[in-house]
Formats: C-alpha cells, structure tokens, sequence
C-alpha cells in the first residue's frame, strides 16, 4: 500500500472511530497534535490534544445517539489529505444537525499531527451554542 492509500485510509478510520462513540479516535492523535475549527466563537479556535478531550467531550454527549460522519470524498498528496464529511445527528434539544464539512490533515508518522476543519459555523452556533 502507497504511503498515500495508507494516509486516506487513516482518515477513513478516524472517521469510522469518531461515528461509533469511541474515544479512541483520540489515538490518532499526538501530545503535539494541533487541532484547529473554523469560527469566531466558542466553537471555533485552536486546541491542543489535551484540550480536545473535555471539549470534544462536551460537544458529542449533547448528541445522545451520536454523531455520524459519512466521508464523500478524499484527496490526498504527500502528507496532506482534504476529507469532505458529511455528519447526521439529532441534538439533544429535539434539532437535527446535518453539518457537511471540509477537513485538511497533515499525517506524519501515521499520527494527525494537524486537523483543520471547515463547516457552516452558522448551523454550529445555532443549534450547539442555542444562538
């Protein structure tokens, strides 16, 4: 397997992972990993994996059935892979959040060392923040 069809099927895992409920997408992570959400609010910003933990945390317990991701497609180049997610949950207010997503992540040593993820911020407050 190509170093390239291993990075996408990383990030296919990880999105596997996240959907089932488990923490232990979490692994995929490294103490250095930089995990950064698009957003001027509490949503977004920049975190590290420690701050990950109870953020994340927070957010997935206010979906009582989870979330799932389903990836459309993926790009990869060198150790780069752009994912585009779509998610499907229902919030525990009764609101459903069908947030799509655009994901860069840089992979080094089959670790995320970098995640950037794009999404309608707009829909995120809303239904997260009850803005």
């Amino acid at each position: 397997m190509s170093k390239i069809d291993g990075n996408k099927e990383l990030v296919q895992d990880f999105f596997n992972l996240l959907s089932s409920g488990s923490d232990e997408y979490l692994d995929y992570y490294t103490d250095e990993s930089l995990i950064w959400t698009a957003g001027e609010n509490a949503i977004g910003g920049s975190r590290s994996k420690s701050e990950v933990v109870g953020f994340a945390k927070s957010v997935l317990d206010s979906f009582p059935k989870g979330i799932t991701f389903n990836v459309v497609n993926l790009v990869a180049e060198n150790d780069y892979v752009a994912a585009e997610v779509e998610g499907e949950a229902m919030h525990v207010s009764g609101k459903p959040y069908n947030n799509k997503y655009h994901f860069l992540i840089k992979i080094k040593d089959s670790k995320i060392l970098e995640l950037k993820e794009y999404m309608d911020t707009q829909l995120a407050v809303k239904v997260l923040l009850g803005e």
